[in-house]
């Protein structure tokens, strides 16, 4: 089979979506009989596993001004593009496809529709360029790829999408996070970014379905019983309708109890991950959050939502209600206090992450590409 793919999210800063897909071609590159084309809409990346007779490199040709934002990109260039070169199937990994171009099979992946749920927590132009593009491109494509059960059951849901077109596909920490601590490079970020020796730590893009305001409130009611604990925010400002995360914080910052971080380099990810104590994320809407494997892959316990328990296999501390700052508070209590439940959840997710892998995601991808 001739198979186009989206690589575009490869040009940008490299959050979920470029990880799934990178961890996915290095397998396919390794194993697939198939050829693939990989489109890119400004440059392509220079990475090494890019590289290889079976993948094909192509830049979408037409004006600079239509190739600035991802959706024009996406509904003018993109369709001549993959008209010409005559595929059995394109893969677009980042929610959506082309809406005029239907001459060859599409399987999109839609890794969560929040967009389409939740639009109150998205601008005008997201709702647009994810929710109805997204919705439109899942309602005629061939099948649809997402990361959990409950992300499946709201596409079927949502988008009328029946339930044999959707595959599951449950995500994988990469090889890179692992429990094999490099004191050299812990010392390294640690003095890079000023970190505190034991903190909590809270990463990804921050939106209002992640509870971050409920978070640092409740850190705020414990930061003076438990002083040897700080909190570590990363991730850029995306809540709509806004909250002032960052004023919220300035106490806490000020008396070096707290730490915000816009953005961290994807090389330091793994100590960073080693250096904390936990790692909390608390998402009322996400079924799947893969920075909740990472963690626990490199030996750091999680702290939760009820949403996200089957991700993580229920190993870790769950907050049955992450909306409540009572809640929140009960469980930060219990994380910051106890030393055996924090080692056993170590022991429990370690063990349970080793049987999720990428080339099982890679497969079953694969496999429902073919089956389309």
């Amino acid at each position: 089979m001739k198979i186009g793919i989206d690589a575009r999210c490869l040009e940008w800063r490299r959050g979920g979506v470029s990880r799934i897909l990178v961890n996915v071609l290095k397998i396919w590159q390794k194993k697939s009989r198939h050829d693939f084309i990989l489109y890119f809409q400004n440059y392509i990346p220079d990475d090494d596993f890019l590289r290889h007779p079976n993948f094909e490199l192509k830049l979408l040709k037409g004006p600079k001004l239509l190739r600035i934002h991802r959706i024009v990109a996406e509904q003018i260039l993109m369709p001549s593009q993959l008209k010409k070169d005559n595929l059995d199937l394109f893969f677009a990994t980042g929610y959506s496809a082309p809406l005029l171009f239907r001459s060859v099979k599409i399987v999109v992946a839609a890794w969560d529709i929040s967009y389409s749920t939740h639009p109150e927590h998205y601008s005008w132009i997201h709702r647009i360029s994810l929710g109805y593009f997204s919705r439109k491109t899942c309602g005629y494509a061939a099948g649809v790829v997402t990361a959990s059960t409950f992300d499946a059951k709201q596409i079927e849901k949502y988008y009328k999408v029946r339930p044999q077109n959707i595959s599951t596909v449950y995500l994988a920490a990469d090889k890179r996070f692992t429990t094999k601590r490099n004191k050299s490079e812990i010392d390294r970020i640690t003095v890079k970014y000023k970190l505190p020796s034991k903190f909590i730590l809270s990463m990804g893009v921050i939106q209002n379905r992640r509870n971050i305001d409920k978070i640092i409130n409740s850190f705020k009611q414990l930061k003076n019983e438990f002083n040897d604990f700080s909190f570590v925010l990363v991730g850029r400002n995306y809540t709509q309708p806004s909250i002032d995360i960052e004023g919220m914080m300035r106490g806490m910052i000020e008396e070096k109890r707290a730490l915000y971080i816009p953005w961290i380099e994807d090389e330091d990810l793994v100590a960073l991950y080693q250096a904390a104590s936990y790692y909390i994320c608390t998402s009322t809407v996400d079924g799947e959050a893969l920075m909740l494997k990472e963690a626990m892959q490199s030996g750091t316990p999680v702290i939760t939502s009820p949403l996200l328990k089957e991700a993580i296999g229920g190993n870790g501390l769950i907050i049955d209600d992450p909306e409540s700052i009572l809640n929140t508070s009960k469980v930060l209590r219990i994380a910051m206090s106890n030393e055996l439940v924090r080692k056993k959840l170590i022991k429990d997710g370690i063990k349970w992450t080793q049987d999720i892998t990428w080339e099982r995601v890679a497969d079953n991808i694969l496999t429902f590409l073919e089956s389309r």
